[in-house]
């Protein structure tokens, strides 16, 4: 991004009469592509820290987030899992499903440089409506944006292994965690 920005920042600069600029090439495409593995890479992670936290129950549960949230007994763990899933991991999942099964991430991408009334701001477009699984009935917004929707993300998964460990060492103090010790590995269909 900071090398498209170097590009396209003198072209600005020199042209009191362009407000806005925007390039599609190898490097735009790169940046996509890196989104779309970043959301995959947090959706394993998410799925592995269900397993973990999963440890609190006796019985196997679930191999993944969102089955996980859907398990029948309650615990402090899915609580914090279910509002995850709520505020933002479902937001999430709606992102890497719209690049991952049903829209291209290589169709119809810039990355611009615009003018606004307070400043230039270079954009990753993302669209405000994931699941619309059709280019032409995307909509897009200028709050939302590639690089800080990822810094988002980020944050709030650093939030979310930060408080699920907290609540490890709460059930691990109380004598409730892991009650589980054997068939870690077992994969349920």
């Amino acid at each position: 991004m900071s090398e498209i920005h170097a590009e396209l920042a003198p072209e600005l600069a020199n042209n009191r009469y362009t407000f806005e600029s925007a390039l599609s090439d190898i490097r735009v495409s790169r940046v996509y592509w890196d989104f779309e593995s970043y959301l995959c890479e947090v959706n394993n992670a998410l799925d592995l820290l269900a397993r973990i936290a999963g440890l609190v129950y006796r019985r196997q549960t679930p191999p993944n987030f969102n089955r996980f949230c859907k398990f029948t007994e309650d615990s402090e763990m899915q609580n914090i899992m279910k509002e995850a899933q709520f505020r933002w991991v479902n937001k999430m999942k709606s992102y890497r499903d719209c690049f991952t099964h049903f829209t291209p991430v290589d169709t119809m991408l810039s990355v611009g440089l615009k003018h606004y009334h307070d400043g230039f701001h270079i954009r990753a477009k993302l669209p405000i409506n994931p699941d619309t699984r059709e280019i032409m009935g995307f909509r897009y917004s200028r709050r939302v944006e590639l690089l800080r929707y990822a810094s988002t993300v980020w944050r709030h998964m650093t939030a979310l292994d930060r408080i699920i460990a907290k609540q490890i060492d709460a059930d691990y103090t109380a004598g409730v965690y892991p009650r589980r010790t054997t068939g870690l590995f077992f994969v349920s269909g």
